[in-house]
Formats: structure tokens, sequence, C-alpha cells
């Protein structure tokens, strides 16, 4: 077990799938995907105390494994508490080294609801 898996709640990521209507145009339908353990926290930072006035409700900094494949935009479900969440930053711009002892990255997200 790592450190990670100690402090670290199991969530889904969410896959967007868009369907024609049977009454004309499209429909989205979402469905459970992968599972991922996630490290997350609320950020309490100045740049999120920004982001809050601007309309963003909860920023959270958030820990997965560097070859989960989460991207920016996505959507992911905690599974403990069922609040639903979008990448708010490209999580492969901030990944541990190489040289690491540990194989992390790190995003920000914000609580939101799944898009219809």
């Amino acid at each position: 077990m790592s450190l990670l898996d100690s402090y670290s709640r199991e969530c889904v990521l969410m896959e967007k799938k868009r369907t024609m209507s049977p009454e004309g145009g499209w429909k989205t339908e979402w469905s459970e995907g992968l599972i991922f353990q996630n490290h997350q926290a609320l950020d309490t930072s100045m740049e999120a105390r920004r982001a809050e006035k601007d309309g963003v409700t909860s920023v959270y900094s958030a820990l997965v494994e560097k070859s989960f494949p989460i991207e920016y935009n996505d959507y992911f479900r905690d599974n403990t508490t069922g609040y639903t969440y979008r990448v708010s930053s490209n999580p492969d711009e901030k990944q541990s080294p190489d040289s690491a002892s540990f194989s992390l990255k790190y995003f920000t997200a914000e609580r939101k609801a799944l898009p219809t």
C-alpha cells in the first residue's frame, strides 16, 4: 500500500456518449468508466479564492497515479460522497519527475454536476 492509498478516496471516471434522440437532435448519456484512487483537498489558496469570486463554487487540489488517463475537462465522481467534479487544469503539466520515489500527477478540479 502506498502513502496515496492510505489517504485516498475511490472515484470513477465518467464517460460521455452522444446518441441520436428519437425526437430529433442529440442527447448526452453518462456511464461509469475506470475506477481510480484520488487524494483530494479543498484548495484555500489566493488563486482558488479568486476563482470562487469568478463563479467557481469550490476548487480542489487532487493527486492521482501518474499513469491514470485523466484529462482536462473530464468528469469524475467520488464514490463516497456521490459528488461529481470537472477537471479544471491539465494533469499532464504537473507530474512528479521520473527520478522521484513516487509516481503522481496533480490537477485542480471544481465540484460540478454532469452536463446534460
